[in-house]
C-alpha cells in the first residue's frame, strides 16, 4: 500500500510521513527523533531527523546528528538515486561543500521508493520566499559566496567525476538517448525529441537556429557542472555557503553551459506566491536584478568567452522552456519529475522563458501544441 502511494506521488501523501519513519526505523534498526517533512522538490521528497541511538548501519554516526532523508518519486528511479549518491561522495572527496551521503537504498520495498540518508547541512537556501525584506537581505548577503562556490566547482579535477560515473547514464538522457556524446549534442537531441513527442512544433524554428551553430562551440574544455544551480539550490550562513544540494543532474561539459543555465532559471523563475515574485513590477525588477548581478560577478571569478555565452544562454532557455512544455502536456512524470513539480509550470513562467528564449534565438517561439 505505502508503496503505491509514494510510486504515485509522495507530496500529496502528508499522513503517510508516520508510516515512512517507523519503515526507516526499522530499516535502520533503532528509533527516530524529531522525523519530520522539511520539504518537496522536483526529484524527491526531503525528511529531517535525528537518530534515538547508534545504528549498525551508521555505525560512525552520533545519535544527536542531524540528518536527511531523500526519498525519491518512484521505484522507477534507483538509478537515479544511485548516481547522485556517487555524485555526492566523489565530491566529499573533493572537499567540495556537498551534503555527506552516508547510505543509498534502491529496494523500493523497504520504505516504498528508492532513498539517501545524507548529512542535514546548516544554513537556509539563498533564496527563501518568505518575506521580500527577509529575501533581498539573505540573498544579498550570500550572493558573492554563492556565485564563488559555482566557479570552484568548474575548476575542480574531472578526472574523479569521470571514475564515479562510469556507467551511470544521467537521468535527462535516458530513454534511449545516447550517454557518451558531448553534453551540447545530447542536450539538443533532447530538445528535438520533445519537439516531435509533443507536438512542439512553435519551438522548431528556435531549434534550427542553435543547432546550425552547435559545430561552432562543439570543443570546450571538460568541467563540472551541476545544471541545476540556482539560489535554492545554495545553503547559506551569512556570507559563508554551507552546502549545494540536489545533485542529480551533475554532468561533465563546457562550464558556459551551467553558467547559462543559472543565469535562464533566475531570470525567468516567477512564483505564483508570494506575489511579489510573480511576472509584474516587483517579480521582474528583482529576476533583472539577480541576473544583471550574476553575470559579471561570475566572470570577474572565471573569464567567459562572450559569445560562447550567449549562445549556451540560447540552448539552456530553450532547453528548460521544452522540459516545462513537454510537462503541461503530459505531465510531470513525461520529463522525470514528480507530479509535484507542476506547481511551478505556470502560464507566467512559461510566459517568461518564451519571451527569453524568443530574444536569445531571433526566432518567434510558441509552446502550443499542434
Amino acid at each position: 500500500m505505502l508503496h503505491a502511494l509514494i510510486s504515485g506521488d509522495l507530496a500529496v501523501r502528508l499522513d503517510q510521513t508516520g508510516e515512512i519513519e517507523q519503515r526507516l526505523a526499522n530499516y535502520l534498526g533503532v528509533p527516530l527523533n524529531r522525523f519530520a517533512k522539511l520539504a518537496d522538490g522536483w526529484e524527491s521528497a526531503i525528511f529531517e531527523f535525528k537518530l534515538g541511538s547508534r545504528p549498525a548501519r551508521l555505525s560512525s554516526m552520533e545519535p544527536d546528528a542531524a540528518l536527511i532523508l531523500r526519498v525519491y518519486g518512484s521505484s522507477a528511479d534507483a538509478a537515479k538515486g544511485k548516481r547522485e549518491f556517487a555524485v555526492m561522495r566523489m565530491l566529499e572527496s573533493l572537499g567540495y561543500a556537498a551534503p555527506r551521503a552516508f547510505l543509498f537504498e534502491g529496494n523500493p520495498e523497504l520504505i516504498g521508493a528508492p532513498f539517501i540518508v545524507m548529512e542535514r547541512l546548516a544554513g537556509r537556501p539563498l533564496f527563501s520566499p518568505v518575506s521580500f525584506p527577509a529575501a533581498l537581505r539573505n540573498f544579498s548577503t550570500g550572493f558573492v559566496s554563492f556565485v564563488r562556490a559555482q566557479a570552484r566547482l568548474h575548476r575542480l579535477d574531472v578526472a574523479p567525476a569521470t571514475r564515479a560515473l562510469a556507467g551511470l547514464a544521467p537521468p535527462s538522457m535516458v530513454g534511449g538517448l545516447p550517454c557518451d556524446s558531448p553534453l551540447l549534442e545530447r542536450m539538443l537531441l533532447l530538445v528535438r525529441t520533445r519537439i516531435e513527442r509533443g507536438p512542439l512544433p512553435g519551438l522548431e524554428r528556435a531549434l534550427a537556429s542553435v543547432a546550425s551553430r552547435a559545430g561552432e562551440f562543439a570543443d570546450a574544455p571538460s568541467s563540472l557542472l551541476h545544471l541545476d544551480y540556482h539560489p535554492r539550490n545554495v545553503l547559506v550562513r551569512g556570507l559563508r555557503v554551507t552546502g549545494v544540494i540536489d545533485w542529480v543532474n551533475l554532468e561533465l561539459g563546457d562550464r558556459h553551459l551551467d553558467a547559462a543555465m543559472t543565469s535562464v532559471i533566475m531570470a525567468t523563475s516567477a512564483l505564483e506566491e508570494p506575489r511579489w515574485m510573480g511576472d509584474n513590477a516587483a517579480g521582474n525588477s528583482l529576476r533583472w536584478l539577480f541576473t544583471a548581478l550574476y553575470v559579471p560577478l561570475y566572470h570577474a571569478m572565471a573569464p567567459l568567452e562572450w559569445r560562447r555565452f550567449r549562445y549556451c544562454q540560447a540552448v539552456a532557455g530553450l532547453f528548460r522552456l521544452s522540459t516545462l512544455a513537454t510537462m503541461r502536456l503530459h505531465g510531470a512524470g513525461a520529463a522525470g519529475y514528480r507530479p509535484v513539480a507542476m506547481g511551478e509550470v505556470t502560464p507566467s513562467v512559461l510566459r517568461l522563458l518564451s519571451r527569453y528564449v524568443a530574444a536569445k534565438t531571433g526566432t518567434q517561439v510558441s509552446v502550443e501544441a499542434a
